[in-house]
């Protein structure tokens, strides 16, 4: 009797999990959900900014790493324009003095300047002693400090991609880590962190910074879950292709330069960032072909795999690299 009535229930629960765990049931059944997901994204993401907001950049105390050149340049410009405080960090002293001298120009309530390479753990140490001596607390750190590559991975020297990573992501972890009690001491502060598409979309020649990126996006979710007890808002932010130095700077042996057309200004760039930052957004992806990358490489995985492959190399490199 016992088998009996267990062997239709076997069946049905049989039939029942091949109908609903097909992929072609399932995009059926996330087109059918799809109206609603949306709208609670939408209710989720009010929920995230009204908690988030207001908050105005004036007479904030904002961190930003790799301010001597590019992105970082452009928004320690942005900021100083809203009347922020601004500790600059970079490499090069001399342009960082150049960039905290625009900065004043522009209208920053106070500047100052700390040279830090965020690979090294006494100068990240000195670098957030500074800002606790002179402000005892930090509204925003902005994690843009990072390097590129231009090789194969059969050709490049391993220890570029050891390098790429110190920078890009342990110098990116450690700033955060060594700066969270500081962030914690003020309700609704920043970390904001000058992430890529490459590290959403995989692009040939740029597998160690695609590393390095996939990696920031991995870590800096899940601190989000961990530091929004604190009222703390992680927001990532993937440019796609911007018009700076980073590109000239790549590392390896005679690099393949990047395709830059079409390039977005590093000014563009810090603006659109800002907003997000005021806004308290979750994440800032940039272009529509990143919107579109990122969308189909997580309901089409093998057709974005696919068009990669197809078409990664035209728009990754320029015309008389190929």
């Amino acid at each position: 009797m016992m088998i009996t009535y267990l062997f239709p229930s076997t069946i049905v629960i049989g039939v029942l999990s091949i109908i609903l765990f097909t992929e072609a049931s399932m995009f059926a059944l996330f087109t059918l959900l799809y109206p609603f997901l949306y709208l609670f994204d939408l209710y989720a993401r009010h929920q995230r900014h009204k908690l988030a907001q207001p908050w105005s950049a004036n007479d904030k105390v904002i961190l930003i790493t790799g301010a001597s050149s590019g992105i970082g340049r452009s928004l320690a410009h942005v900021f100083s324009k809203q009347g922020s405080n601004l500790i600059l960090c970079a490499r090069r002293e001399d342009y960082l003095i150049n960039v905290a001298n625009e900065c004043r120009d522009h209208g920053a309530t106070r500047v100052i300047t700390v040279k830090c390479d965020v690979t090294n753990e006494n100068d990240v140490s000195n670098l957030i002693k500074t800002v606790e001596d002179s402000f005892n607390k930090l509204d925003c750190v902005i994690l843009n400090a990072g390097v590129t590559m231009g090789e194969r991975f059969e050709n490049i020297d391993y220890q570029i991609i050891k390098d790429i990573m110190d920078v890009n992501y342990f110098g990116s972890t450690n700033v955060a880590y060594k700066a969270l009690n500081l962030l914690k001491k003020t309700k609704g502060s920043r970390i904001v962190v000058v992430d890529s598409l490459a590290g959403v979309i995989p692009l040939p020649l740029r597998s160690g910074y695609c590393g390095s990126k996939f990696a920031l996006r991995g870590f800096f979710e899940t601190l989000q879950i961990e530091v929004w007890e604190h009222e703390i808002f992680v927001i990532m932010t993937y440019p796609g292709i911007v018009a700076t130095n980073i590109n000239e700077a790549r590392l390896g042996n005679n690099p393949i330069p990047l395709n830059m057309k079409g390039a977005m200004s590093g000014d563009e760039c810090a603006k659109i960032i800002y907003k997000g930052v005021c806004r308290g957004d979750k994440e800032i992806v940039f272009t529509a072909e990143g919107k579109l990358g990122r969308l189909m490489e997580a309901v089409f995985p093998d057709a974005f795999s696919y068009l990669t492959r197809k078409f990664a190399w035209k728009a990754i490199t320029a015309d008389d690299a190929l």
